[in-house]
């Protein structure tokens, strides 16, 4: 079942929507495996846009010299390019940009709410810290639990979401997504990160994950994914009681 329609438009290749039907249903066929998953709630979808659309994104997604990347060289984090949103997305192919407005949208916000049981969830427009994410040969992301708080809207981030776009990527390359036990001690989880493979993983303060072993891949080749976060908005007991409409009589 392919969850995007394609239509041949004014971006370059196909112009696609995500399909709100279609994704329930695939959401309807996962959401079992989400909390029981090991070491914490997460699923991974494979073929997720079908191989046309996915082949169509990866072969405009960014190199290392086509944008203007953030480099990351530090000890739990090394050749890691990103933070493309500083720029508002300018150098990003029309496709790669549509691909993130559509992780925002209504049809994938309730594909989320439906595989994960998490109600009320708020993208965020702004990607901070998400987007494209692009590691190079040797670089590397320690294990680490993500930050968890959106300090600009006072929002609870509840869940990460990655997609990849790496066409043949080898085995021995690396780059395995790896979730590890609350205690550290076992890597319970590995993830290549292929093309099209759809990751939704819940977020907590003892979810480790990362890619901590070295890229091996090809020189000019590099670890390609788009990331988005979402959260929720804590109730507050300062807030004014929900009403409707409040009607009123212009006074003549």
């Amino acid at each position: 079942m392919t969850v995007a329609t394609l239509e041949e438009g004014p971006l370059r290749g196909p112009s696609f929507f995500l399909d709100r039907t279609a994704l329930r249903a695939v959401a309807l066929a996962h959401r079992d495996r989400y909390g029981v998953a090991k070491p914490h709630p997460h699923v991974v979808i494979d073929g997720f846009l079908g191989t046309r659309l996915a082949s169509e994104l990866a072969s405009v997604f960014p190199g290392a010299n086509d944008a203007q990347w953030k480099r990351r060289d530090h000890v739990e984090q090394a050749a890691r390019l990103g933070q493309l949103q500083r720029k508002a997305f300018e150098d990003v192919p029309g496709p790669l940009r549509h691909l993130l407005s559509e992780f925002s949208g209504m049809s994938f916000i309730d594909f989320l709410e439906t595989v994960t049981g998490v109600q009320g969830l708020i993208p965020d427009p702004h990607f901070r810290g998400a987007g494209l994410h692009l590691t190079l040969r040797g670089g590397h992301l320690a294990l680490h639990a993500d930050f968890n708080r959106d300090r600009f809207r006072a929002l609870t981030r509840r869940l990460t979401v990655l997609y990849y776009l790496n066409p043949d990527w080898q085995p021995e390359w690396g780059g395995d997504l790896e979730l590890w036990s609350a205690d550290l001690t076992r890597c319970e989880t590995r993830i290549s990160p292929v093309l099209d493979r759809l990751v939704v993983m819940a977020h907590g303060d003892d979810h480790w994950h990362g890619h901590p072993t070295p890229l091996d891949c090809p020189e000019g080749r590099g670890r390609a994914a788009v990331a988005a976060y979402f959260y929720t908005a804590e109730v507050s007991a300062n807030a004014p009681e929900p009403h409707s409409a409040i009607w009123a009589t212009p006074r003549t």
